[in-house]
Formats: C-alpha cells, sequence, structure tokens
C-alpha cells in the first residue's frame, strides 16, 4: 500500500493517534472486558491494567509506522505481538481483536483519506497476526549480522554466560576470542549476534524481563571491557556525536558504534541515550561535530529523531552529515530521506560504511 499523505500530513497525523493514548485504551480494554468477562475472572484487575499498557503499545506503533509510510513496519509489530503472545498461551485472534477495535475507534477521529491509511497499516498487522496463528509466518527474527562460523561456539558460550549473569566468565570468553580474532569481529560476531539472541528469547517468553536487563547490563560491561582492546589510530579521521533521542532506552548498539568509530580514527563523543535534545545539540557544537549519528530502535521514536534533526538543522544547516541508526528504521529504510538525514545504517556494519565514505 502506497500514501499520497506527504511527511508532515504523517506526521500530525501520528501525533494525534498518540493523543488518543490518555483516553482510547481505557475505553477499549472496558469494551473488551464487556465481549470477554471469562478474562477478568481468570486474571482479576490486571487484566484491565496490562488491557490498557497493551493497547496503548499498539497506538505508539501504529503511529510510528504511520509517520514512516510504511504498513510493513506495523506487520512486523503485529508479528512479533503475536507470537510473544502467543509463547504466553494468549491466541492471536485477541490481537486481531484488539487491532479491529483501534480501527473501528479511530473512524470517527479522522478524515476519510486517514482512516484509509490506518486501515492500510492494521490490516497489514492483522495478517501479519493471523499468519502466525496459522504457523506460516515466517518470524520477526532480526536479520543476522554473518558473523563467521568459526565463532560460533564463542558466541554460544557468551550466550550462556550473559544468561547466567556471570561477567567474568563472559569476558573470558571474549578474551579467548580475541587470540585469534579482531576486536571488531568479536563486536559484531559474539556480542551483537548474542544480544540479537536474547531479545529473541524474551519474546517467545524462554526468559524473563529481569533476565533480559540482566544480559544486557553485562554485555554493557563487556563492553568497556572490549574498548580496551581496540586498535589505537594514529590519525584523526574526523569527529562526531553519537546519541540516542528523547524516549529512547536502547544504547548497547550505538555503543558499539562508537567504539569501532573511534578505532577508525574518529573522535568521538558517545552521549548515550534519553538525553535532552538541547544538550545533544550544545554536545554537537562544543565537540565541532564533523557528524552526527542518532540511534533508535523502537519505531514511536521516529518523531524524536525527525525533532532533533530539526533542531541541528536550525544550529548547523543542511550540510552538517545526520546518519540514522537501529531497528525503527528496518522497515522503511528510506523514511530518512523525509526527515532530513543524510543516510540509514541498518546493522553495525552498514553505519560504519556509511562514516567511511565521509572520511574518504
Amino acid at each position: 500500500m502506497t500514501t499520497t499523505l506527504d511527511y508532515d500530513h504523517r506526521r500530525d497525523l501520528a501525533a494525534r493517534i498518540r493523543a488518543e493514548g490518555a483516553k482510547l485504551p481505557e475505553e477499549i480494554t472496558e469494551e473488551f472486558l464487556r465481549r470477554h468477562p471469562d478474562w477478568m475472572g481468570r486474571h482479576g484487575d490486571l487484566a484491565r491494567v496490562r488491557g490498557v499498557e497493551d493497547v496503548r503499545f499498539h497506538l505508539d506503533f501504529l503511529a510510528g509506522a504511520v509517520e514512516s509510510g510504511s504498513p510493513a513496519a506495523f506487520a512486523d509489530y503485529g508479528r512479533w505481538t503475536a507470537g510473544m503472545l502467543e509463547s504466553r498461551d494468549i491466541a492471536p485472534h485477541f490481537l486481531v481483536e484488539n487491532f479491529e477495535q483501534l480501527g473501528d475507534a479511530l473512524e470517527t477521529r479522522l478524515d476519510a483519506e486517514e482512516h484509509d491509511l490506518i486501515l492500510g497499516m492494521l490490516d497489514a498487522g492483522i495478517e501479519a497476526a493471523w499468519a502466525v496463528g496459522r504457523g506460516t509466518s515466517s518470524g520477526d527474527e532480526p536479520d543476522a549480522p554473518g558473523a563467521p562460523d568459526d565463532l560460533s561456539l564463542n558466541r554460544s558460550l557468551y550466550l550462556q554466560a550473559i544468561l547466567q549473569g556471570d561477567k567474568r566468565a563472559a569476558v573470558a570468553v571474549v578474551k579467548d576470542a580475541l587470540r585469534t580474532h579482531p576486536v571488531t569481529a568479536v563486536y559484531r560476531g559474539i556480542v551483537e549476534e548474542a544480544q540479537i539472541e536474547v531479545g529473541a528469547l524474551w519474546a517467545r517468553n524462554e526468559i524473563s524481563v529481569a533476565r533480559e536487563h540482566m544480559a544486557t547490563a553485562v554485555s554493557q560491561y563487556v563492553l568497556g571491557e572490549l574498548y580496551s582492546q581496540l586498535p589505537v589510530p594514529k590519525e584523526i579521521t574526523g569527529r562526531a556525536v553519537i546519541t540516542g533521542v528523547e524516549g529512547e532506552r536502547h544504547q548497547l548498539g550505538s555503543n558499539m558504534v562508537a567504539d569501532l568509530l573511534e578505532a577508525e580514527g574518529w573522535s568521538v563523543r558517545f552521549l548515550g541515550t534519553q538525553m535532552p535534545h538541547r544538550d545533544i545539540v550544545a554536545a554537537v557544537e562544543e565537540h565541532e561535530a564533523d557528524a552526527v549519528g542518532i540511534s533508535a530502535t523502537m519505531l514511536f521514536n521516529l518523531g524524536s529523531v525527525s525533532d532533533l534533526i530539526r533542531d541541528l538543522r536550525a544550529l548547523k544547516g543542511s550540510d552538517l552529515p545526520i546518519m540514522l541508526g537501529g531497528r525503527a528504521f528496518k522497515s522503511n529504510p528510506d523514511v530518512w530521506r523525509e526527515i532530513g538525514a543524510h543516510g540509514v545504517g541498518r546493522d553495525l556494519d552498514e553505519a560504519l560504511r556509511l562514516f567511511r565514505s565521509l572520511a574518504g
């Protein structure tokens, strides 16, 4: 499905959808529980609390898909959510029902063209959810970055270590790999791929949220250990700021980009995530950055990315190269053009290639 709505119109529509999060989740959840009173009997008040949270999440991702102009993005969300719920013994048809409720509720709040766009997004999510129920979905596993096969044993041992929260074992595994592989390969082939698998394990309900957070914290610690093993370049290639945006909670991927850029000669200021945009702009000016990398994992943070780009353009003009990265851009990698960036790197290698192109 294509849309004739331009980016500014889609951005405004996405903002209005997000604004519905104040009341619409409660309305939809109450209607859902009237249809399925047994949910209250089984789960008590938690049924209402979780229902409201879920609908709010649906709205956030729907708004992100609308802003990006990508039904495929909402299909990814529908596929992932259906699989995650099914692993928790909640059938996909309940998710489909929620999506249909959203479509009905938004019809009276939007004009015909806007509602048609919304229905296209929701239909993509519904079809993906049904495919999970039929067992015909190809799944929503992230694309593997193609690590060397001879790192597979190290990767397996590393995954076991971080899932157990064992920092010493995780460090020992990567140090063993460093005997025969460059540190850059260890970043990509062990740490990055293991974190992808951690996310997949959580989605399949095979590990808890606490264990997922613990594994990520261990990987963050390991990156600190690996940093000292990176080559020290003799010359400065350029100056860069790497950052997340307000609302973005994931920083491991952008941390790896920042580290590996330093190894290639860039003077990097890594700002982490949840950074106020005014402080990011100030850091770019203070560092006299030649380029900026912005990371977003969750699609609903696309608006924050767009806001930050506009703030940077107001300060530095259109000549400042701004590169985007993260899973938020997986389903519609071309949206970077609409929001004023210079390119997008969908994985670690692509991100590094973008910056290499600037260095000449």
